[in-house]
This record gives C-alpha cells, sequence and structure tokens, in this order.
C-alpha cells in the first residue's frame, strides 16, 4: 500500500451540468455572451445608422435645389452647344446697310417683348431661338442679296420652326407656327412688304414663279410664306425639316400665287408627304407632315 493518501467520497456521483455552489451555470454564462454580443451590435448599429441617417429636410431640400440648379445649368448649356452647332451663321452684318434704324428698333423692341413672354412661360430655350432669329433676319435685310425670299431667309425661317419644333410641347407647336408667322404684322418681308418688292401679297396676286432642287420640304414651305399674305404653310412637329429624305425638287408654276400652293402641295403628294388643307376665314391653312413609307 503507498504512502499516498486516498479519499473517497461517498454519495451519488455530482451532475457535470449542475454548477458547484458560488459557480455560474453554462447556460447562463451563454445567455451572458449573447447578452454582451447583442449589446455592442446595437451600439455599432447606432452608430452606423448615425452616419448613415438621412440629413433634416431643410438640408436635403436644399441639396434638391443645388442638384436641380447643375441640372438645369448643364442642360442649358447642352443646348447652347448644340445650337450653336446647328445654327450657322446666314450673314454677316454691315455698317450703313438697308435697313432703316426704325424698323431695326421695331424689330429688336418686339423681340424682346416675344423672348420674355416665353421666359414667363419658362421657355428659356425657345426664347433664346427667337432673339436669335431676330437678329439674323436683320443682318439679312441690311446686307440683302438675290433670291433671298427663297434662298437665306427661307432657310432662316426653316431652321427656326426646326429649333423650336424641339423647344416646345408637340401639341403648342403648330399653333406657335400660325402666330408668329401670321398673327402678329411686324416683322419685315415676312409680315409684310417692306423693301418694295410688291411680296407678299395676296394669293390672287402675280405668281413669281419659283424653283427648287433637292431643297428642304420646310425651306419651300418657308418661302411660301414670305409671298403670300393669306395663306398659311405649317409642318407638324414630327417633320425633321434637316434630314435629306425631306427634300424634294418643284418648279411653282401657274398664273396667280394660289396656283403656285396647288403646286406645291401636288408635289408633296407625290413626294408621299401628308397634306392637310382648310379655309379658315379667307386664310389657306396648309398642314404638312412627315412622309408616308412606301
Amino acid at each position: 500500500m503507498s504512502g499516498k493518501a486516498e479519499r473517497y467520497f461517498s454519495g451519488a456521483p455530482r451532475d457535470p451540468s449542475r454548477p458547484l455552489p458560488g459557480e455560474v451555470s453554462p447556460g447562463r454564462r451563454q445567455l451572458f455572451v449573447n447578452l454582451v454580443a447583442a449589446v455592442i451590435l446595437v451600439g455599432v448599429g447606432l452608430v452606423i445608422g448615425i452616419m448613415l441617417s438621412p440629413d433634416s429636410p431643410k438640408t436635403l431640400e436644399a441639396r434638391v435645389r443645388q442638384l436641380t440648379a447643375a441640372v438645369e445649368a448643364r442642360d442649358l448649356k447642352i443646348n447652347e452647344l448644340q445650337r450653336a452647332a446647328k445654327l450657322q451663321p446666314v450673314a454677316t452684318p454691315t455698317l450703313g446697310g438697308k435697313l432703316k434704324p426704325d424698323d431695326r428698333k421695331r424689330h429688336e423692341a418686339m423681340a424682346k417683348k416675344y423672348a420674355d413672354t416665353l421666359r414667363a412661360v419658362k421657355a428659356q430655350s425657345a426664347a433664346e431661338l427667337v432673339e436669335w432669329f431676330v437678329g439674323r433676319w436683320d443682318e439679312l435685310l441690311d446686307n440683302p442679296l438675290q433670291d433671298d425670299r427663297v434662298g437665306r431667309r427661307a432657310a432662316l425661317l426653316a431652321q427656326l420652326v426646326t429649333g423650336m419644333s424641339h423647344d416646345l410641347h408637340p401639341d403648342d407647336f403648330v399653333p406657335w407656327q400660325a402666330e408668329f408667322l401670321f398673327n402678329h404684322k411686324w416683322l419685315g418681308e415676312l409680315h409684310f412688304d417692306q423693301d418694295g418688292d410688291g411680296l407678299p401679297r395676296k394669293r390672287a396676286g402675280m405668281n413669281p414663279k419659283d424653283g427648287f432642287a433637292t431643297t428642304s420640304v420646310c425651306q419651300i414651305a418657308m418661302a411660301m410664306n414670305q409671298a403670300t399674305l393669306d395663306a398659311e404653310v405649317l409642318v407638324t412637329p414630327e417633320m425633321e425639316c434637316d434630314k435629306p429624305e425631306n427634300k424634294m425638287s418643284v418648279f411653282l408654276q401657274g398664273d396667280t400665287l394660289d396656283d403656285a400652293l396647288n403646286e406645291f402641295i401636288r408635289a408633296c403628294k407625290r413626294e408621299r408627304f401628308v397634306v392637310v388643307e382648310k379655309n379658315k376665314q379667307g386664310v389657306r391653312l396648309i398642314l404638312v407632315g412627315k412622309k408616308i413609307n412606301p
């Protein structure tokens, strides 16, 4: 028998799942660990939430205003660059030209009034287009060349119409054409004869017998608008005036301007353009639309 003392315990063996006096049970220990972990996660969540929480309504409104202003400024700049690329100068101003000072002042005053009206309804781009157009129109009248009515001036009017088709709501585009081209008699050589060549005049008057070779249908229409006082040749908003497929050749024959309009309509229909016509209070209204696919 060894000298090592042995100690014996009596009674049933101890259940290891039950803690000794003063000892924390494994279940409680795990519960404590879970609670601590939960508290830590909640704290971290609060910190992250504070870091990522949305700003106050006033701060958000200020940011929205800043972003909106930035987007509007960007869009305006894009429009200016696009227009600068598309709208090429059509003339160079000359000193001592043929446009009378009173006529120039009237044009400038009316252009400003017209542009101010457009700006009042938030049509900034359209307002700038009108001002650009009137300035170029004055340059052409101040430095005229032969056949400007069917050439440079008609092309300039077609540029105006093309630009406005992008700037205005489609429902407003055709009424705008009628209003700008005919209802306000303030722009020389469009609304009345300023240079003494007898145009524009009534449809019953003599036909100048204009001819066009591979020319935009919009430009031909704008040439007719400068020739007649009691007719309106308008285009629909989807008419893309600068597209090659919208060009045609025509000789506007006949004795009167009414005959010339008839020939214009026949030519448009031959080229498969949609044409709608009616007569309103003695004014012949002609609306030209996009081609119908064959």
